[in-house]
């Protein structure tokens, strides 16, 4: 029988498992690089550069006491397997930051170290090139994709982690999440625009290119991506309600996009708490216990 992922390794005692998907991926790389060498190596380096994005997050959650089931590399990218989540908001602000932050640290070498080994004759012109954009540039780009606010993805829970300074984590995650469904359904429209060739105009000011550049860049891979985040924003809203026990005091229950509904997520043993980064895999069940 086939298995959908399969076990690479083992890190810090936390499991790294392989998705069939990433046969895609590496065949689209290979593409890209227009050599099977090439575009292999690429995609290692990819994958490794998920792996310690997604171990990032992972040990600062175990250092919250969080449990790390395992790590799985996917198509779309990683997915940390957490049975705790942290209770607290800035434990969460400090597990999402921690991700992009080794993708910050790889970026900025990736883009000097080949740099300075060239200039040392221990690299050459050609080495240096490809490890600048398969390490450099890719993790730069992981970096700052990331950090868009569209929960939950990094940016998207430390943006609800900030709200919650001011106000409930309930009414926090509302507006995180609907921000995060409105980022997705962009993700979803400009890759459908890109996929069908579709010009669009570039976004006025410094901020409005940079989100076009992330956004009007968009490939099939993108448009899962959003649809992911699109759908699993509002299941972690539903979840959290849950959790506080707040869904009869949900003010926005009657809007199908802005309530959503206010039921549980169905008990299949997977309840899924956000795409990448983190997952939590466990029954789905009511934890009213409040925050210290």
């Amino acid at each position: 029988m086939i298995k959908s992922s399969y076990q690479l390794c083992t890190l810090f005692g936390i499991p790294i498992h392989l998705d069939l998907s990433l046969i895609i991926l590496l065949i689209w790389y290979i593409h890209i690089y227009g050599n099977p060498f090439y575009g292999l190596i690429a995609g290692v380096l990819l994958l490794a550069a998920i792996t310690l994005h997604e171990l990032g997050h992972s040990l600062v959650a175990q250092a919250f006491g969080c449990r790390v089931r395992g790590i799985t590399l996917m198509i779309i990218g990683g997915r940390a397997l957490l049975e705790d989540m942290p209770r607290k908001y800035w434990q969460e602000l400090l597990v999402a930051a921690a991700g992009p932050a080794v993708s910050l640290a790889l970026g900025l070498a990736g883009l000097y170290v080949p740099i300075m080994l060239c200039q040392a004759g221990m690299l050459s012109t050609l080495g240096r090139n490809f490890l600048v954009g398969a390490v450099g540039l890719l993790n730069l780009g992981l970096f700052a994709f990331n950090l868009l606010p569209a929960f939950p993805m990094d940016g998207g829970r430390i943006l609800r982690a900030a709200l919650q300074v001011r106000m409930t984590r309930v009414r926090a995650t509302w507006i995180a999440s609907r921000v995060g469904r409105v980022l997705a359904g962009l993700m979803v429209f400009f890759a459908l625009c890109n996929i069908l060739n579709i010009r669009l105009p570039v976004f006025p000011g410094v901020f409005g290119k940079l989100l076009w550049y992330f956004l009007a860049s968009g490939t099939f891979i993108q448009l899962l991506i959003g649809w992911m985040i699109f759908t699993s924003a509002d299941r972690e809203y539903r979840m959290v309600l849950m959790e506080e026990g707040a869904a009869n005091r949900n003010p926005f229950a009657g809007f199908p996009f802005f309530g959503g509904k206010t039921e549980a997520p169905p008990d299949d043993g997977q309840a899924v708490v956000s795409p990448p980064p983190y997952e939590r895999r466990s029954s789905t069940r009511v934890d009213v216990r409040k925050e210290d």
